[in-house]
């Protein structure tokens, strides 16, 4: 398979993680509950397809797992401030170099 096509589509590097935004968005969802499960009820995947496959659950993807934790970091901080710096704890994928 040629590294091309396992390209995310929202920053354009090579996925290397490959846990789609289901599988993520699932986890996610999890943690934040433990916060607040109203926000927690908020949270799921995206459908963007892809070449690679994610790990966990086999389904073509396309969006890598930074973009998407990066998406829900942002969702987060909206709303709850300290709840965006505990999910970075758990769910860097070296966010904490961009939002630093």
């Amino acid at each position: 398979m040629n590294a091309i096509n396992n390209r995310c589509v929202g920053c354009d590097d090579v996925i290397t993680n490959p846990v789609c935004s289901d599988c993520l968005a699932t986890q996610m969802a999890v943690m934040v509950g433990e916060y607040d499960p109203d926000l927690a009820r908020h949270i799921s995947g995206v459908k963007i397809q892809g070449d690679t496959f994610c790990i966990q659950c086999g389904q073509k993807m396309g969006l890598c797992a930074h973009c998407f934790s990066l998406d829900i970091y942002h969702f987060l901080r909206e709303r709850n401030e300290r709840l965006g710096k505990e999910f970075l704890q758990r769910f860097d994928f070296e966010l904490r170099k961009e939002v630093a």
